[in-house]
């Protein structure tokens, strides 16, 4: 859409208060006032074309001056630069000129006069809910700006500790490494008293040597320290760039904003339409930008300092003083605090699964059913039960309509898909190959574990074997009872958690062997879920914990007993409202953990 206005059109005024003669500018006549519309042509015509118009086209339909649409929109279309914009597709969401609609929305059922269309708009609830909608997002904008700064806190409290670690440890060496010196000086010293002459050019030719040697001794641990100190700046470099992009993004919603209620001052209804059409779709942008900002990720490390050695020579062969070890975020230590409780008459639930932010799902065994529950911020609500013939047992996520699920009792899975009101719309079987119990989705494959030849198959939406994983390098069974699996956040990893030998294994989707996690603490584990950083939790049912493992497998945290877990069986978790659901065979509760990074 052409963003200046015609000179000749508008008389060099923004308060255009005629509208002129469309057929005397198209045929080149000159300007001429409008005093009619012809509703049929969508055209407005001066005294001398309505003459002409009422010969020619006498079944038109023709307002006069005080009947006419007032709401003048002046801009041309930018494909048809000789063509105003008279229409709106509501099809497209696009703005029209005749051509345009006669052309590339001819297809198009729904395009109407744009002056019409835009009469109600000052009090229409789109432009009302969309003002409020607009506060909301500032607020959220003022939120995170909390949020940033104290993060920015976090990361100074780090910069500042492990400089000041950095300036002590470089005393310590300097101070040690000259003891070293002074204790040379001093023995030498002993033996001067007889041999005073003969030691004296020895001497100072041994300061001087060792005088360099200090000197290139201290460069080099300073710039140890140097270099370590710009490894530290430079670990959140891409975090602290978030605040200038924040900063960035409240301009642009002032911006916006300003430029709307311009528009709403002036009351030109079309151009305030369109624009609004336009702030719509950019402020999706922005609270999808707000929201990764919100969600960024503070990288945490540890400085490591070299032992000291008790010789000299050792000090001087010394090449490496400190050390900084970052830790992936699936190592770190989640805080963890209970939410809240869900209530349900289930038994023995075997497998939970995040549908959305706002549906959990549950399979019970005993019932054989599939459980909808309906989530809310701080509680869960019961919806519907729908039955099955068999006992389910693993769930997988497809799509966000679409679940996995298998039976293992009929060698069989299950793809069901749901109406938004989630009824069953449409049920597809797929054959098993055996048992099949453990289930999970990845890349349009579903990855699926038989407990009896403890082997994993990777198969194609139509039941299809791709890859087939029954044996590890010493040809053994790489599994006993593998009744459980998910895949990692970037599809690249596949956990299993083994009930007969009492371990989690993890392997890439060529079978390869990864990491393996087997511990006392751990006992008869069941189902897996991982969050957003690659982060692994599994239920320990007969050891009655949940354990926190790192992305290879390494343990992080233990909920137990003081928890409220008890012989947890499923556990599920939800990236977008950051909780951890988990439910125990031996209760009729679901508990509910908000998780957050220490």
């Amino acid at each position: 859409m052409a963003a200046n206005f015609s000179g000749s059109l508008t008389q060099d005024s923004d308060e255009i208060k005629e509208m002129y003669c469309e057929e005397c500018d198209r045929h080149g006549d000159g300007y001429a006032t409008a005093v009619a519309f012809c509703v049929d042509c969508v055209d407005y015509i001066c005294v001398t074309c309505q003459r002409y118009h009422k010969r020619q086209f006498k079944t038109h339909k023709i307002q006069d001056s005080n009947s006419m649409p007032q709401d003048f929109y002046f801009e041309k279309c930018s494909t048809h630069p000789g063509q105003l914009v008279k229409f709106f597709c509501s099809e497209c969401s696009k703005e029209a000129c005749k051509e345009c609609k006669d052309n590339e929305h001819v297809n198009c059922s729904d395009v109407s006069h744009l002056p019409t269309v835009a009469s109600d708009i000052q009090k229409s609830d789109e432009l009302r809910n969309f003002s409020k909608n607009m506060d909301q997002l500032s607020k959220n904008i003022k939120d995170t700006e909390k949020l940033l700064d104290a993060k920015c806190e976090v990361i100074k409290k780090q910069e500042e500790n492990a400089t000041y670690a950095c300036k002590e440890q470089s005393n310590k060496l300097i101070s040690t490494y000259k003891q070293h010196h002074q204790d040379l000086i001093d023995n030498f010293d002993k033996k001067m008293e007889d041999t005073i002459a003969k030691l004296k050019k020895e001497r100072s030719e041994l300061v001087q040597m060792l005088s360099e040697k200090g000197r290139k001794f201290e460069e080099k641990v300073g710039k140890a320290e140097s270099n370590m100190k710009e490894e530290v700046v430079k670990t959140n470099t891409d975090f602290k760039k978030v605040k200038s992009e924040h900063l960035y993004l409240v301009g642009n919603l002032k911006a916006l904003t300003v430029d709307l209620e311009q528009a709403q001052k002036l009351g030109k209804n079309c151009e305030l339409f369109i624009k609004l059409k336009l702030v719509k779709q950019m402020c999706k942008q922005i609270q999808v930008t707000t929201n990764q900002i919100q969600h960024s990720y503070i990288q945490q490390y540890k400085l490591n300092i070299s032992d000291i050695p008790p010789k000299v020579k050792s000090l001087e062969n010394q090449t490496r003083f400190f050390s900084l070890d970052k830790v992936h975020a699936s190592a770190e230590e989640r805080k963890i605090t209970f939410n809240c409780d869900i209530n349900h008459e289930f038994a023995s639930i075997t497998s939970l699964l995040v549908l959305s932010e706002h549906t959990l799902l549950a399979l019970s065994y005993k019932r054989c059913s599939l459980v909808i529950f309906r989530l809310e911020k701080s509680k869960a609500e019961y919806i519907k039960e729908t039955k099955f013939n068999i006992s389910p047992w693993g769930i997988a996520k497809v799509s966000d309509n679409k679940i996995a699920v298998t039976f293992p009792y009929e060698e069989k899975i299950r793809l069901i898909t749901f109406s938004e009101e989630m009824e069953v719309l449409d049920t597809t079987e797929i054959p098993g190959h055996g048992r099949c119990f453990g289930i999970a989705y990845s890349n349009n494959h579903l990855v699926v574990s038989y407990r009896y030849t403890g082997s994993l198959e990777i198969l194609s939406m139509s039941g299809k074997i791709v890859k087939l994983f029954d044996k590890d390098d010493n040809d053994q069974n790489r599994s006993t009872f593998p009744h459980y699996l998910t895949v990692s956040p970037d599809n690249t990893m596949i956990y299993v958690s083994d009930c007969g030998r009492y371990s989690v294994t993890c392997l890439n989707f060529d079978g390869m062997l990864k990491s393996i996690y087997k511990d006392d603490q751990l006992k008869f584990p069941h189902q897996l879920a991982v969050d957003e950083y690659g982060s692994v939790y599994v239920c320990g049912r007969d050891s009655n914990n949940v354990h926190q493992l790192s992305c290879d497998l390494t343990k992080v945290k233990i909920l137990d007993k003081s928890h409220g877990i008890d012989t947890p069986t499923s556990i599920a978790y939800c990236q977008n409202t950051k909780r951890l659901f988990v439910g125990m065979n031996e209760s009729s509760k679901i508990k509910v953990f908000s998780v957050s990074l220490e």
